[in-house]
């Protein structure tokens, strides 16, 4: 895919002016690579015939929730060699230090550590940023007050209106780390613009009465192609919990 790897900058003409290339507009190429994930699972003839319940569906329905679990955690630590890249891993990606050691409030118990790093991304990316963090982590933010003793998260007033964290709509990710010294729980941006998912090949099912027939079992193979990597860094940015 094009990846961006310089701008131009415009200028004014006088209404006879020569007008001169603005120059400085390059690209580069940014390759994701889909690694294929799979599950391969042995049922026996019995329990395909006896089970009260379709176990054939009861299987897909578990690898399906398992792919989308491993998708998660590598979304936030994967390594990028055989798996996607996770967005506290990729260097790129700028970080803010909370003002405590250990959590995620500052060392007066407010939250202006987090307030820096909303306010240090470009503003071209505020406008549809999000919030990352886990349960727990939002439990921390919820007793988080700003400096004039408010809290900075609000529940959503109008029907369908999220909840906000000072004013912007946060989504629970169960693999963001927990609060810790030199811990990363928090991320901020616009994670469509930042991170790019690759879908190469939808989750496949072989079924396979061949195989494993003589020990009379059935083999269910699930196999899917997905990529992923940061591919604008500068669009969201990360809380490390570090004193200033």
């Amino acid at each position: 895919m094009l990846k961006r790897t310089g701008q131009f900058a415009a200028r004014r003409v006088h209404e006879m002016g020569t007008k001169s290339e603005t120059e400085g507009l390059t690209y580069g190429l940014e390759e994701l690579v889909a690694p294929e994930m799979y599950a391969l699972i042995d049922i026996t003839n019995d329990m395909l015939e006896d089970s009260a319940f379709d176990i054939a569906e009861e299987v897909d329905f578990e690898a399906t929730e398992q792919f989308a679990v491993k998708e998660g955690q590598e979304f936030v630590s994967g390594s990028g060699v055989g798996e996607l890249e996770g967005i506290l891993v990729n260097a790129k990606v700028s970080e803010n230090n909370s003002g405590s050691a250990a959590t995620v409030a500052d060392a007066n118990g407010q939250a202006d550590g987090l307030l820096t790093l909303k306010h240090d991304l470009k503003s071209s990316y505020a406008r549809n940023a999000n919030w990352l963090m886990n349960r727990k982590t939002i439990g921390s933010v919820r007793k988080l007050k700003d400096g004039n003793n408010n809290y900075i998260w609000m529940p959503g007033i109008a029907t369908g209106a999220p909840n906000t964290i000072d004013g912007d709509p946060y989504m629970e990710f169960p693999d963001m780390p927990n609060e810790g010294a030199g811990a990363y729980p928090i991320a901020y941006g616009d994670f469509r613009r930042g991170y790019t998912m690759l879908d190469r090949i939808t989750m496949e099912l072989l079924r396979d009465p061949y195989t494993q027939a003589t020990g009379g079992m059935v083999r269910f193979m699930f196999r899917k192609r997905t990529g992923g990597k940061v591919t604008l860094a500068e669009a969201f940015r990360k809380l490390k919990c570090a004193a200033l």
